[in-house]
């Protein structure tokens, strides 16, 4: 029997499930946020942050990477 390989929770060993959802502020501000969850738990891993801003010359978009796990 072949065991699946993905990330495990830290607290229960449980896979992870890849997540993302999107958020939009007032204004023109908009995230998307991308992490692993755990059904189990509740317990989150963020990996990356995405931060889209309308402004009058076009677009900023901000990029955060969380490096640790």
């Amino acid at each position: 029997m072949s065991e699946s390989s993905g990330i495990k929770c830290s607290k229960d060993g449980a896979l992870m499930v890849f997540t993302y959802e999107s958020e939009k502020f007032k204004g023109d501000i908009a995230r998307v946020s991308l992490y692993y969850r755990c059904p189990v738990c509740g317990s989150r891993k963020d990996l990356e942050e995405l931060r889209i801003e309308r402004i009058d010359e076009g677009f900023v978009v901000t990029r955060r990477v969380f490096t640790k796990f």
